[in-house]
């Protein structure tokens, strides 16, 4: 489900196709969320019931942390089909505008915790108009083989988009 995952996720950044969208971190964020339910229910790679949420607040008593993930992919709690908060949590993302090393590395700590806490499979560090910058060689956390980094820029009309991984420890990066 992992590769699945992946590929829908970059094959909606490139449904994102105007310059407007760059302009700012919540414009994007909520194109990419549209372009995202698009590609998904195409796919149906998830449960019928699993749904995209943006700045889902988490409670400290129910969640252990306080953390606000920019956007999630997860089947809510409170349909009552998991026993346990964490089980249908899908994926997590975290969107930054032209992101540096420090940036990246406070949203590396952030996802990290998502991990952790709430045990994503797998996360994405949205770098927009960061291309062809990738930040991942800055990761400390234990999560290597969970998480992703995506970044992009529209320069002249054209998308590019950059992916940075782990694989075997190493840092692996591909223009997609």
């Amino acid at each position: 489900m992992k590769d699945a995952i992946i590929r829908i996720v970059i094959q909606a950044l490139k449904e994102i196709n105007s310059a407007r969208f760059f302009k700012t971190e919540r414009g994007f964020q909520g194109r990419f969320a549209c372009a995202l339910y698009k590609v998904l229910d195409a796919e149906k790679i998830f449960p019928d019931d699993a749904i995209i949420e943006q700045e889902y607040q988490k409670r400290l008593r129910d969640h252990g942390t306080t953390q606000r993930p920019d956007l999630i992919i997860h089947v809510p709690f409170e349909t009552g089909h998991a026993q346990k908060r964490w089980e249908d949590n899908f994926v997590v993302f975290a969107f930054k505008k032209n992101a540096d090393e420090g940036t990246a590395k406070d949203d590396f700590g952030k996802l990290d915790i998502m991990f952790k806490k709430l045990k994503y499979p797998i996360a994405f560090f949205i770098n927009i108009n960061g291309y062809p910058n990738i930040s991942l060689e800055n990761y400390e956390g234990n999560y290597k083989r969970r998480i992703h980094e995506l970044s992009n820029k529209m320069e002249d009309g054209k998308l590019y988009i950059r992916h940075g991984y782990f694989e075997g420890g190493k840092l692996q990066i591909e223009d997609v």
